[in-house]
């Protein structure tokens, strides 16, 4: 499988999936895109931020930008650098959806082309390699489309989190499910701890997914699981956010608790605990 990586993130899932692509020996990586990420249309992008504030609200988008730092990931090496000590061509663009990164993949001739860590994938893009492109979305689906990773699921009273690897299409995060990952929530006493502690947890788990999806991609392709556009999460509203805030309080505290039963009573003495009981 002749493979190649598209990403808009310097410092992300490219850069830690790249060396477990290239040590399968399946896959055959043509090479890493890297876009400046500078819109198509910087009117369409504006009147896009101007609406999200309108449905957030002002309180909502100043919390946004401050909640920011909390999905980068400072332990990703910067993809360029990467490539240059595996000595893997890259090619660096504007745009993500331009005729540079088109003709690219075009004369790479890939099999299939990975998105990680983009916004919208347009068509003219997606569709040039012969099997599509596939994404990695840093929570569940069909749950969590769109959704910025963790919080979402607090919000709505959960306590598991994941990723999923889907193909893409042309909306954003419903396209069909190839692969799914699980796992409980570790909760903190604030919610950027419980976020960032949480999106490292899933970032060591990306790259071994990202290898098995590629090297099986048809296996995977064929048994993998239609979704239908479900609600769009986005930045969330002060209130939305102050309910997070209070949602992640009330698990860790429950957490914490369970820990300190389990310190107690340890699992492998309960048996002998309730015979001496009995």
């Amino acid at each position: 499988m002749r493979i190649a990586i598209v990403t808009s993130v310097r410092n992300g899932n490219a850069s830690r999936a790249l060396p477990a692509l290239l040590q399968n020996r399946q896959l055959d990586v043509a090479g890493v895109i890297v876009s400046a990420g500078v819109p198509t249309s910087r009117w369409g992008h504006w009147k896009r931020k101007a609406m999200k504030t309108w449905r957030i609200g002002l309180l909502g988008a100043m919390n946004g930008i401050r909640m920011r730092p909390w999905f980068a990931d400072p332990g990703a090496e910067d993809i360029v650098s990467v490539c240059s000590r595996l000595g893997v061509p890259v090619i660096e663009t504007e745009k993500t959806n331009s005729d540079p990164t088109r003709t690219a993949l075009r004369d790479w001739d890939v099999d299939l082309a990975l998105s990680l860590g983009n916004t919208y994938i347009g068509r003219k893009l997606y569709t040039i390699p012969r099997h599509g492109m596939i994404n990695v979305h840093e929570e569940i689906l069909p749950d969590f489309q769109g959704a910025q990773s963790i919080i979402w699921p607090i919000h709505e009273g959960q306590r598991e989190t994941g990723f999923t690897i889907h193909q893409v299409d042309d909306q954003i995060d419903t396209g069909k499910i190839l692969f799914k990952k699980r796992f409980p929530i570790d909760f903190c006493s604030t919610l950027q701890a419980t976020v960032v502690k949480n999106l490292e947890i899933c970032r060591t788990l990306i790259p071994p997914a990202v290898a098995f999806v590629c090297e099986n991609y048809s296996a995977v392709e064929r048994s993998g699981t239609t979704q239908m556009r479900l609600r769009s999460f986005t930045t969330p509203t002060y209130l939305q956010f102050l309910r997070m805030h209070r949602q992640n309080q009330k698990f860790w505290v429950e957490q914490q608790a369970r820990r300190a039963e389990q310190q107690a009573f340890p699992q492998e003495e309960l048996p002998q605990f309730r015979r001496a009981s009995a």
